[in-house]
């Protein structure tokens, strides 16, 4: 009724195709949800241990700064046609405006462009075609709106 075969097959062929079954599920399943490098418009600019707490750099994108800020990283923007550079703990542009590293004006009264930003296996990743933008503070000696 089931083939001459049947009665040959032991326990422990059942037992195999069940564990072949379960290390074939088990090898799916890592392959689909382990974590990937970003992908897209999403550029490597530097390894985490590069970026010690509290400090800021430019990095390879041009016009970008990535700095450690508490548990995560920053990217910020200069704004266009100002440049930007890293002074005394905190950022200055062309015009001496200061930003603290996580982009905002002491006052709170204007912010640099915020870059989206990924940390994966200890490399920093930054979006440059997506950027947060936001309006740089006012000119010095201006008064906020």
């Amino acid at each position: 009724m089931f083939g001459p075969f049947r009665g040959r097959l032991g326990l422990s062929w059942v037992v195999a195709a069940l564990v072949a079954g379960v290390v074939i599920l088990a090898a799916g399943w890592f392959a689909l949800t382990r974590p990937h490098p970003p992908g897209g418009s999403f550029v490597p600019v530097g390894a985490a241990a590069s970026f010690p707490p509290g400090s800021a750099r430019e990095v390879s994108v041009p016009g970008t700064f990535v700095a450690s800020v508490g548990p995560g990283f920053v990217a910020v923007l200069q704004e266009d046609g100002c440049t930007l550079v890293v002074r005394d703990g905190h950022y200055r542009d062309c015009r001496g405006d200061t930003y603290d590293f996580t982009g905002r004006a002491p006052d709170g009264c204007g912010a640099l462009d915020l870059l989206p930003v990924v940390l994966y296996r200890g490399t920093i990743y930054v979006d440059p075609d997506h950027p947060k933008t936001q309006s740089p503070a006012p000119p010095t000696g201006a008064t906020c709106p």
